[in-house]
């Protein structure tokens, strides 16, 4: 496949399992990052993308980024970065992809973003729905990778699964994979997905359900421990405004119909098959906490 994708963030998780998913299905891809001697940068260009060295901040870049791309995967900063920064990011991708003619772009939101808990989020698509580019919008849920990648603040540590939310609350979860697999459709089948919405989630379970399952896999107890949110917010407000959203159930977090979703994509991992995948490998070494 000759066709050339610009997947922004691939040297992140999210990003990262979209630049993989398209490299095996044989698309051309190119990536941005200010560090192109990094291992990840190396290993994607050993896999055969193209790697770009510079940064969203410069329009020049990103012109040099997106001209000939027939697609473009649109993800920017989360919780951890300035709010400004995303929307700054996003609007100047959209324009990138619209002065140069690109097919399709696929830009990766947030659960719930059109019912007031991801404001920066919304403000991009709605740009991106007046630009008149042909476009979809994912909208994923909590990623499983979340319990291992940011273990320090809310996930597994310690033997236990530390988070913000309360233990009756049934949270929404998506494997990164299966982000890389629905971008790889709207790709391939533009005409299907363009200004389409599509709330990501392959997985539905409370806290204590969470742990359960991860003990089962792992042949050990694993508690739950539910953390103040109030220590959160001395992380970062927005972390903590959205678990305050998701404690609250005023709607602001949707129900998705999973099965609709697998009907798109019948190898939409649950929780359990994540952990049979490649979950439980990788939490292990995070329950072990013997010398």
């Amino acid at each position: 496949m000759e066709q050339v994708v610009f997947v922004i963030g691939a040297t992140g998780q999210q990003g990262g399992a979209v630049a993989d998913r398209l490299l095996a299905d044989g698309w051309q891809v190119r990536v941005l990052t200010r560090r192109p001697d990094c291992d990840r940068a190396r290993s994607l260009a050993r896999a055969g993308a193209q790697v770009i060295a510079g940064s969203l901040e410069d329009p020049a870049t990103i012109d040099r980024c997106v001209d000939g791309a027939y697609g473009v995967y649109s993800v920017h900063p989360g919780p951890l970065a300035p709010e400004q920064d995303e929307v700054k990011a996003g609007k100047a991708v959209t324009d990138a992809a619209v002065k140069y003619g690109v097919a399709h772009l696929v830009y990766s939101s947030g659960l719930g973003a059109d019912r007031g808990g991801q404001p920066t989020k919304w403000e991009i698509e709605q740009y991106i729905a007046a630009s008149g580019v042909s476009a979809t919008v994912l909208r994923p849920s909590s990623f499983m990778e979340n319990l291992i990648t940011q273990s320090e603040t809310v996930g597994i540590s310690d033997g236990a699964l530390r988070t913000a939310a309360a233990a009756h609350v049934r949270q929404q979860f998506i494997a990164l994979d299966d982000i890389g697999a629905f971008t790889a459709l709207a790709l391939r089948n533009p005409d299907d997905y363009r200004d389409r919405t599509l709330e990501l989630v392959g997985d539905v379970l409370t806290p204590p359900e969470v742990a359960a399952q991860v003990g089962a896999a792992l042949g050990r107890p694993v508690p739950y421990i539910q953390r103040p949110i109030e220590e959160l917010r001395r992380i970062n407000e927005r972390f903590a405004r959205g678990y305050e959203l998701l404690n609250s159930g005023d709607g602001s977090i949707p129900d998705v119909d999973v099965d609709e979703l697998r009907a798109l994509h019948p190898g939409l991992m649950t929780f359990r098959d994540w952990l049979d995948i490649k979950g439980a490998k990788l939490i292990r070494p995070l329950l072990d906490t013997r010398p």
